[in-house]
C-alpha cells in the first residue's frame, strides 16, 4: 500500500476538547447560541443543552453553538481574526438551522450578544436571547487602547467572572489589543443596526457584572423596539455558568415557547 503523504503543518493551535461546536437536539424549533470574546463553547454549553433537552412542558429544540474562529485554541490565533470572521461563522450556522427548522432563535453571551443582535438585524429570526450582552462601554480606557492597538502589548484575560465558588470558565488568559479593537468595531456596527432589530428580545442581565457595564443594556433598551428584561441577582458576568444558570434556561424556554 502506498503511504499517504504527510499532512502540512497546521499554523494554528489545536482546538481544546470543550471548545468544539455543539450540534444537539431535534425538532422544528432552531436555536443558535454564541459564546463571547476570548471564551469557548463551554461557557454556553449548559444553556445550549438546557434549551435542546426535552422537559415537562418543553419539547426541546435543535441547537447549534458554533466555535467562533480564533477561540478555543490560543490567543495568538484569535489575534489573526477579525469580527467579520466571527459573524460569518454565526451566519453560516443560522442558515444551517433555517434549512432544517420552521423558526430560528438566536442567543448570545457577552460579545456573542452583539453578534446575535447583528444577525437579527439582517435575518428574519423569531427572537433574540441575550445574557449580559456587550455593545458599548463607559470605560474610557477601551477606546483609547483600541486606537493604540498596534503598539500596546497583550492584556490579561477577562474569563471566569463567576460568583459560584469553584467554577472556572475556559478562556484565554491574555488577548491582543488588536482583537479588542476589532471587537469595538463590531460594537459600533451592531449599535448602528439596532433599530433594524424587529424580533422580540429577552435581555437577561446580572446585577454584579464586572466585565460589561450598564451602558450596553441602556443602548439596547433605547434602540430595540421590543425588549423584555430579566434580572439575574446572584450571578456575575458569565451567568450561564453561575448561580442563575437554571433561571436562564427556564426564562429562555418560556420566551421561545411563547413565540414559536
Amino acid at each position: 500500500m502506498t503511504p499517504l503523504p504527510p499532512l502540512p503543518r497546521n499554523p494554528y493551535h489545536p482546538v481544546l476538547p470543550d471548545a468544539r461546536p455543539l450540534r444537539i437536539g431535534e425538532g422544528r424549533i432552531g436555536v443558535l447560541v454564541s459564546h463571547g470574546f476570548t471564551g469557548t463553547v463551554a461557557s454556553v454549553s449548559p444553556w445550549a443543552r438546557g434549551i435542546a433537552e426535552r422537559a415537562e412542558g418543553w419539547p426541546g429544540a435543535r441547537v447549534i453553538a458554533p466555535r467562533l474562529p480564533g477561540h478555543g485554541t490560543h490567543w495568538h490565533d484569535l489575534a489573526r481574526t477579525r469580527w467579520w470572521d466571527w459573524y460569518w461563522e454565526l451566519e453560516d450556522a443560522y442558515h444551517e438551522l433555517d434549512a432544517a427548522c420552521d423558526e430560528v432563535f438566536v442567543a448570545g453571551l457577552s460579545m456573542g450578544g452583539a453578534l446575535a443582535l447583528l444577525l437579527a438585524s439582517r435575518e428574519p429570526v423569531a427572537g433574540v436571547l441575550l445574557v449580559n450582552p456587550a455593545v458599548a462601554t463607559r470605560d474610557r480606557r477601551i477606546p483609547a487602547a483600541a486606537a493604540l492597538h498596534r503598539v500596546l502589548p497583550s492584556q490579561p484575560g477577562i474569563a471566569s467572572d463567576i460568583a459560584l465558588e469553584g467554577v472556572v470558565e475556559p478562556g484565554y488568559d491574555r488577548f491582543s489589543v488588536t482583537t479588542l479593537k476589532t471587537m469595538t468595531d463590531l460594537w459600533r456596527v451592531t449599535r448602528e443596526a439596532l433599530t433594524r432589530v424587529t424580533a422580540p428580545v429577552l435581555l437577561m442581565r446580572s446585577a454584579g457584572d464586572h466585565v460589561v457595564d450598564d451602558l450596553s443594556g441602556e443602548v439596547i433598551l433605547r434602540h430595540v423596539a421590543t425588549v423584555r428584561e430579566v434580572s439575574l441577582p446572584d450571578s456575575y458576568h458569565v451567568a450561564t455558568l453561575d448561580h442563575d444558570a437554571q433561571r436562564i434556561i427556564d426564562e429562555s424556554r418560556a420566551f421561545i415557547a411563547a413565540r414559536a
